[in-house]
């Protein structure tokens, strides 16, 4: 072992290198990483020379033409024995040389690793230029070498425009996510977005979990592949926490040295060593200048009195608002997040000292301008709501605006096939509600659908022809004579007259036969008088046996309880079979066969002031009710 000493001015590199050395940290990590960046400055600058060649005092150096880095050589060496700056004069340098062997076995090292740098460039140009057989013979050549290579597509192959990524932003503690909006671009790789979310949120890579179309996203993927492309498209990301990503504060602080580290050492300015093409002597390779001392210092001046402390100014008061939900600090005067959209909190004020900048003044114009511009709309559109409206008023039937199905016959709609009921707003096809109204045996026509909503009036008489409307009316008269109590029908064979009479009334004329009714007897008597008609009655119904019988018959059914008499019109009505709920064909009242009586009072349906009162309380009409509804 051949121990050599290297001693340079201290302009010359060497000492610029031992100068940079104290600034750097004496740990030994650091250390390390500072002799990764000369590795790569040497393989940058290895570029540039075409011979190698021994140096007594740095291993291998290159020629005076190309740009070189003495603090590469020092490093790239065997390890030598550094020792302080101060143990030699003039800043010397001393190092330990290795052996022959290992000499040789460096240089055959670095001339593989330089052969393998041009051979991966004239890849890429045959890459880019497309020649698949040069591209192939590289390939073999450097698969040869067998050194570590990274294959990329260039950033220019991916579109240039920046996307806005809306991401979900959740942890094991919160219920919801919170949306949050980043800037990204198609070309960015899953480990470069995480120290974009590092940098700007403080989320460590390790502790973030990305899922982009139902799948987790590795480092190495690019944001296009997992087909983020336009503005909009959405990606999610879950924190882990720091103990389950086994993140420890040492290896947090270790990083973050490394991130100064990385950040010096880009600020420097490599230069060439050795005198310039004019014969002028050029910098430092490192160039670092330290801060300059003066010669001579001057004796300080005595101490000036200690001032009173300051009275404590008050805080600045808070201008923006933070949002409760991201809490991201919005500007005063914007109603919502900026962020996520959450509502502004309704205890903020905006302070009377606040001034607008130019950008939240022409902000504020817009939305007055966009709010002037939403009640215009908003005004004609009322407008033109209210002409529909207007035009639908017109019209006896409202048809179907969509595709439907009527729900009777099942048949498919297409627009303005069907009819829109006014009430319900249920479709029906004409057929079918034509048929409803035909056979119906109220008064009111229900919808057919299971709702309370009746047919109106000019439906009816629109679904209808001349003659079934003709029909449907005096329908609707009969049921109105059969349901008034002072109501007397005509006695004359197929005659529709009839009349609503008072109590001094005691005989009606009919207009439509011409014959004059007895209301009393409730018979046409022309010639005779009440007492001699009833007589005349009594005898002819002792006479006729079938009347008896009927008679009997009737009266068997009423002391047994198989018939009753109608409340209302006093006829003869029986139960068939089913539930308690029974319907007079005269009168259409509604009646509870177990009580005998009317099942709603005077009112109608739903009227429990009278009646049998079923269910009143939740208590039945009758212990033997069953279901008079």
């Amino acid at each position: 072992m051949q121990e050599t000493h290297v001693v340079e001015d201290s302009e010359t590199s060497s000492g610029a290198a031992l100068r940079l050395l104290p600034l750097l940290s004496q740990d030994v990590l650091l250390f390390g990483r500072l002799q990764a960046h000369a590795d790569k400055s040497r393989r940058d600058s290895a570029r540039h020379s075409s011979f190698w060649s021994s140096s007594p005092g740095c291993g291998l150096s290159g020629p005076r033409t190309g740009p070189t880095n003495y603090l590469s050589h020092l490093f790239l060496s065997p390890p030598p024995l550094l020792r302080k700056p101060g143990s030699h004069a003039d800043g010397a340098v001393t190092s330990q040389t290795t052996q022959g062997g290992t000499m040789a076995s460096d240089v055959a090292a670095r001339v593989a690793l330089k052969e393998a740098e041009e051979l991966a460039l004239s890849l890429s140009d045959a890459l880019n230029s497309g020649n698949e057989q040069e591209a192939v013979q590289l390939c073999q050549r450097l698969s040869k070498l067998s050194v570590p290579v990274c294959v990329s597509i260039d950033s220019q192959a991916y579109p240039q425009d920046s996307i806005r990524l809306r991401v979900g932003v959740e942890d094991a503690q919160s219920d919801t996510d919170i949306p949050l909006n980043v800037l990204v671009s198609p070309d960015m790789t899953i480990a470069q977005l995480k120290e974009k979310i590092n940098l700007d949120f403080g989320f460590h890579p390790s502790l973030q979990r990305w899922v982009i179309g139902k799948r987790l996203a590795q480092d190495r993927e690019t944001l296009h592949s997992h087909g983020v492309r336009h503005n909009g498209d959405q990606a999610f990301l879950f924190i882990l926490s720091a103990k389950a990503a086994h993140l420890h504060l040492h290896q947090h602080k270790q990083e973050q040295d490394q991130q100064r580290l990385d950040s010096i050492m880009e600020s420097m300015q490599l230069l060439p060593r050795g005198p310039a093409k004019g014969g002028e002597k050029t910098a430092d390779p490192l160039q670092y200048i330290p801060p300059s001392r003066p010669k001579h210092v001057p004796p300080a001046p005595p101490a000036p009195p200690c001032p009173r402390p300051k009275p404590a100014v008050p805080a600045k008061p808070q201008m923006r608002w933070s949002c409760p939900i991201c809490t991201f600090l919005n500007k005063p005067t914007r109603p919502g997040c900026e962020m996520c959209g959450e509502d502004r909190p309704d205890d903020y004020q905006v302070p009377d000292s606040y001034q607008p900048d130019q950008q939240e003044v022409l902000r504020i114009q817009l939305e007055s301008l966009a709010v002037v511009q939403y009640e215009e709309a908003q005004r004609e559109e009322r407008e033109r709501n209210f002409q529909s409206l207007l035009a639908t008023e017109d019209k006896n039937l409202i048809p179907n605006a969509t595709e439907a199905d009527c729900p009777i016959c099942f048949s498919r709609l297409e627009a303005e096939e069907g009819v829109v009921l006014r009430e319900c707003l249920h479709t029906f096809c004409r057929e079918c509600l034509r048929a409803t109204v035909v056979n119906s045996l109220e008064a009111e026509v229900s919808c057919p659908e299971t709702c309370d909503s009746k047919l109106l009036d000019r439906e009816i008489k629109a679904l209808l022809t001349d003659e079934e409307h003709q029909r449907f009316l005096e329908l609707r008269l009969s049921i109105a004579e059969s349901r008034s109590e002072h109501s007397f029908h005509c006695q004359t064979a197929n005659c529709r007259g009839w009349c609503i009479y008072e109590d001094e009334v005691n005989e009606f004329h009919c207009e439509l036969c011409q014959q004059v009714n007895c209301i009393l007897c409730r018979a046409i008597h022309t010639g005779m008088n009440c007492k001699d008609y009833q007589d005349d009655l009594r005898i002819r119904a002792e006479n006729d046996q079938a009347a008896q019988q009927t008679k009997q018959m009737l009266e068997s059914l009423l002391q047994n309880k198989e018939a009753m008499k109608c409340p209302r019109c006093d006829i003869v009505i029986q139960k068939k079979d089913g539930c308690d709920w029974i319907c007079c064909l005269m009168c259409k009242t509604e009646i509870c066969w177990v009580t005998k009586q009317a099942r709603w009072g005077p009112n109608g349906n739903g009227d429990t002031s009278g009646g049998c009162r079923c269910r009143v309380d939740r208590k039945p009409c009758h212990p033997n009710c069953q279901n008079c509804h």
